[in-house]
């Protein structure tokens, strides 16, 4: 199998006998390269170092192989040629042809004769260009062409026009299934993605699959209906693991990671959109005004879905407190309960109880001997019980409590509360 170089050299020797004046790539260009038109010398606005050594010109080769439409560039006859291949989206997008490499050159074609190469400070399409760490600008020998600072001013201009859409053709916005465009790259299985396949099956599920490589990673969203109802917009999460999908409108769907029906909007709630319409998609990245107003929409959808749920946890809460009645009584011994209710109140003072203790009882049937784990001897006994108590709110309560009598040989000592049941159970009073 070739090299790259050998495969780029093999493309600069032989490209003429490949390419076609009539190439699919130019639909919605304003200008069309054509290999009679572009290829040839070009002078260079800056000396570059190559194969040659120092150079100040470049053959430039214009033309298609394998079924890519590329761009060489080599100094010599025999030097192994630099390869661009076209950016067609990108291309049709800006009106003019577009080519980029695996170094991260791109080559903006000024006009057929004219080309500019830069490598910026961010992916084309992804920021606003300030920084150019490299640009240069190729002018075919016998040309009128462009000098550096136009040259810098123009690549900078383009790479604005594409952020913020000017100029640029709408995207197709229908809705539904299809190709959608994310604003940030989106974390989906274990792989990021800036394309990305939407599959939406509506108020059951949203299939979010990552788009141009080879196994790409997908994630699925499912319905939740209390959170939708909530936001008045259908709601996706995904797996219980606090990442939702908000069908905001026809061909829009807002990522958060926010906790919807748990916790309000805050410094650590994130949001992604994720569109078809791919021009939306890059002004939000520079528009911090429409950033804004995206959190200001999402802080509000999580304070009426926090305030959904903790509604129905209140309606739960009321309809369990008045569904509750005291446990059954066990062993009737009331010198007992006088003896657990004193160690009931003294565990109560000691942790700083608010509700005021009512009375205790006894739950099980009998005591359970203690005994020493080594020698067997008994130790003592132990007994549930349970505390009654009034709260502050109104309602009464009670809670599972454990006693212990310790044992000398002889007799049972003082009555003493060991333990408590976790979690109050609330009740109406007139059940005490």
């Amino acid at each position: 199998m070739p090299t790259l170089n050998k495969l780029l050299f093999f493309c600069f020797i032989y490209l003429p006998l490949l390419v076609s004046s009539h190439s699919s790539y130019a639909k919605a260009l304003k200008f069309e390269l054509s290999p009679e038109v572009t290829n040839g010398i070009y002078l260079l606005a800056q000396p570059e170092r190559s194969a040659a050594g120092q150079t100040q010109k470049l053959q430039l080769e214009f033309g298609e192989m394998n079924g890519q439409t590329i761009l060489a560039a080599a100094s010599c006859p025999r030097c192994p040629a630099a390869g661009y291949r076209l950016l067609e989206v990108e291309s049709e997008e800006l009106g003019r042809p577009v080519f980029f490499n695996s170094m991260g050159i791109y080559v903006f074609a000024y006009d057929a004769t004219t080309f500019v190469t830069v490598m910026a400070d961010g992916p084309l399409g992804k920021k606003i260009w300030k920084n150019l760490a490299y640009v240069n600008v190729y002018n075919k020998q016998g040309t009128e062409g462009i000098n550096l600072e136009e040259g810098k001013q123009f690549v900078i201009a383009e790479a604005k026009r594409l952020m913020t859409g000017e100029g640029i053709a709408k995207s197709e916005v229908t809705g539904g299934n299809g190709t959608y465009y994310a604003a940030a790259v989106q974390t989906i299985g274990s792989g990021q993605y800036d394309q990305i396949d939407v599959v939406i099956y509506p108020k059951e599920k949203i299939v979010l699959t990552g788009m141009n490589c080879r196994s790409c990673s997908h994630d699925t969203y499912n319905f939740e209906s209390e959170l939708s109802q909530a936001v008045g917009k259908n709601v996706y999460e995904m797996g219980y693991m606090g990442r939702f999908i908000i069908e905001q409108k026809t061909g829009e769907l807002w990522w958060t990671n926010a906790k919807l029906g748990k916790a309000e909007w805050g410094k650590n709630s994130n949001f992604n959109v994720i569109t078809q319409d791919k021009n939306f998609a890059r002004k939000l990245l520079i528009d911090k005004t429409l950033q804004n107003n995206i959190d200001q929409t999402l802080a509000g959808f999580a304070t009426k879905s926090k305030s959904a749920v903790d509604a129905r946890y209140k309606q739960q809460d009321l309809q369990r407190t008045a569904n509750n009645k005291l446990p059954t009584k066990g062993m009737q011994d009331n010198s007992l309960d006088q003896d657990s209710f004193i160690a009931a109140t003294a565990w109560a003072n000691s942790y700083g109880w608010k509700e005021t203790l009512m009375y205790t009882y006894i739950t099980s049937r009998d005591w359970r001997i203690l005994r020493h784990p080594l020698t067997g001897i008994q130790t003592g006994r132990r007994i549930s019980g349970v505390i009654t108590m009034k709260r502050d709110d109104g309602l009464c309560s009670y809670q599972g409590a454990v006693f212990e009598q310790a044992y000398n040989g002889t007799d049972y000592q003082k009555t003493v509360m060991v333990g408590v049941v976790p979690g109050q159970n609330k009740l109406d009073c007139s059940k005490l």
